[in-house]
C-alpha cells in the first residue's frame, strides 16, 4: 500500500501503469500509446488513444441536402451498408470526413456511436440514389445525410 502523501511513489506507480497499458490491443480493437513528449515534460498527458478509423473523402457537394433540412454547404454522406458493416465489425471506429469544397473545408472526426445516435434521433436523413436502383457495380443504394458541423474538427 502506498502512503497517500508519498507523491514520488504515486508518480512511479502511475508511470508503471502507463507502461503496462500502452501497446496491447484493447478488447474492442483500439490501443493506447505512450506520449513521447513525457520524456521532456512529465506533466503532459500520459497516453494517446489509437482507434480504428476510416477516411471518407468528400469532394462533391450534396446540392439537394436542403430537402432533408441540412445545409448543402456542410452536408456529408455515409453509405448505409458502411454503417451496418462498421456496427458489426468495428463498433469503436471513428470516421474521418475530409470535406474539401471551394468555399468550405473541414476535417472532422465522427465516432460511429455519434453517427448512429444521429440516425436514431432522426437527425440523419436517408437518401436513396435513384440512379443506383439497378446498380450491379457495387455502389451503395442509399446513404445517410449528415452535417459536418455536428462533429468536432480534427
Amino acid at each position: 500500500m502506498i502512503d497517500p502523501q508519498d507523491k514520488p511513489a504515486w508518480c512511479k506507480a502511475g508511470a508503471d501503469a502507463e507502461q503496462r497499458m500502452a501497446g496491447p490491443l484493447l478488447p474492442r480493437g483500439g490501443a493506447l500509446m505512450m506520449n513521447p513528449a513525457k520524456a521532456a515534460d512529465p506533466y503532459t498527458h500520459d497516453l494517446f488513444i489509437m482507434l480504428p478509423s476510416d477516411l471518407k473523402t468528400i469532394r462533391t457537394r450534396f446540392e439537394t441536402a436542403h430537402r432533408y433540412g441540412i445545409d448543402p454547404r456542410s452536408a456529408i454522406t455515409i453509405n448505409v451498408k458502411d454503417v451496418e458493416r462498421y456496427t458489426q465489425k468495428s463498433p469503436t471506429i471513428v470516421i474521418v470526413f475530409d470535406v474539401q469544397f471551394e468555399d468550405y473545408r473541414r476535417l472532422c472526426l465522427a465516432p460511429l456511436r455519434e453517427i448512429r445516435r444521429a440516425i436514431k434521433l432522426g437527425k440523419a436523413k436517408l437518401h436513396e440514389y435513384q440512379n443506383r436502383r439497378d446498380d450491379d457495380r457495387g455502389n451503395a443504394k442509399a446513404s445517410w445525410v449528415l452535417d459536418a458541423e455536428w462533429f468536432p474538427e480534427a
